[in-house]
């Protein structure tokens, strides 16, 4: 067994106890420590814990915090300092036997520069090690798609656009996702920023000693949406195959897929985009509303009567014609960035200092 793999799923972890999950990156570090990407403190072979010589309570020190995926890890691009998180991708029966090709595809000086191209970028990658199957893949540092509230209504449009362009991107070039959801939307937020935000407490300053917030909205700086996590994508690299799979595990199940005969991916990408719209943006702003028809026809239990993906994308853009991209949004869910954040971020700061000298 392989270094620190006997311990990989242990994920219990606190202050200064390394979970088995967070060792196995330990051992790791002066490999891609040597490959130009250095992680944080906590995971240095030769860590001591910074409380120890501060005096602060552990929670308000920056190595007291762990990554709890077992497989993802965040770290620094030592050639420019760029924030990029690092995933292990070790295929197994089923799962990730594509991944790695399928995103350096997408990274390939043919596509990665097409604007309509929204697979994560494969910035990286190379050998786990020797030894070991499976290889490291840096990619940029994102934050899930609805992790800052949307402001206007054009901030919605722009979103649904790109998602819709990105997966017909995908359809075009013979990959299906097959595990849309929430989960797998990501953002690049980082262009909203004036710094750095801490990659795991990412509403937090590098050292988690503040809060920070976005100075641009999505209106003033343009963020770039992405999909996430190829492991159960298909590729039909044969033009001439059959475009059909069975039995895919997903987070959004089609009525297709708990089905033992074989069903068309690419439509079942369509209906679980329309349940991400349905169940996860709707709800979460009441305004959209007017989605509810276009969500209802893409979640069809039948595949073969939903719409075209261009067809549902035509009727998405029309949805939004006559509406004023300006409309002020309210979210279901309450978000410190919708008040004053000078004078919550000077509140707790107060309370912060007062807490680490008790």
């Amino acid at each position: 067994m392989s270094k620190g793999e006997s311990n990989e799923y242990d994920i219990l972890s606190s202050a200064e106890r390394r979970s088995g999950a967070e060792e196995r990156w330990v051992s790791f570090q002066p490999y891609l420590l040597s490959k130009g990407y250095r992680l944080r403190p906590r995971y240095s072979p030769e860590w001591v814990p910074s409380w120890k010589t501060s005096g602060l309570r552990p929670d308000y020190c920056e190595d007291s915090i762990d990554s709890m995926p077992l497989r993802v890890l965040d770290a620094i691009r030592i050639k420019d300092q760029n924030q990029v998180m690092i995933k292990m991708l070790i295929p197994k029966q089923g799962e990730g036997e594509d991944e790695l090709a399928i995103l350096k595809h997408f990274a390939s000086p043919s596509l990665k520069d097409d604007t309509a191209n929204h697979v994560v970028p494969c910035l990286d990658s190379f050998p786990i090690s020797a030894t070991e199957p499976g290889h490291f893949v840096i990619m940029p540092l994102l934050r899930q798609y609805d992790d800052l509230p949307f402001k206007r209504l054009s901030e919605v449009h722009d979103f649904l656009q790109q998602i819709f362009e990105g997966l017909l991107f995908m359809h075009r070039n013979s990959v299906a996702h097959c595990d849309i959801s929430s989960a797998n939307i990501m953002m690049d937020s980082r262009i909203l920023y004036d710094e750095p935000f801490h990659p795991v407490e990412q509403t937090l300053s590098l050292d988690i000693q503040r809060m920070v917030y976005p100075k641009y909205s999505r209106l003033e700086k343009r963020v770039r949406y992405y999909f996430i996590d190829m492991g159960f994508a298909s590729w039909f690299r044969d033009p001439s195959a059959p475009r059909l799979v069975t039995r895919k595990p997903a987070r959004i199940m089609s009525p297709e897929q708990t089905e033992r005969s074989p069903y068309d991916p690419f439509l079942v990408d369509i209906y679980q985009l329309g349940t991400v719209i349905k169940q996860d943006l709707i709800p979460q702003i009441s305004v959209l509303d007017f989605l509810i028809p276009l969500a209802e026809a893409m979640t069809r239990s039948d595949p073969s009567t939903r719409p075209t993906l261009t067809k549902a994308q035509d009727s998405m853009n029309t949805a939004f014609l006559g509406l004023s991209g300006t409309r002020s949004l309210k979210s279901a869910t309450f978000f410190a960035t919708d008040c004053d954040a000078p004078a919550i971020d000077a509140m707790c700061s107060t309370f912060l200092v007062n807490l680490k000298r008790g």
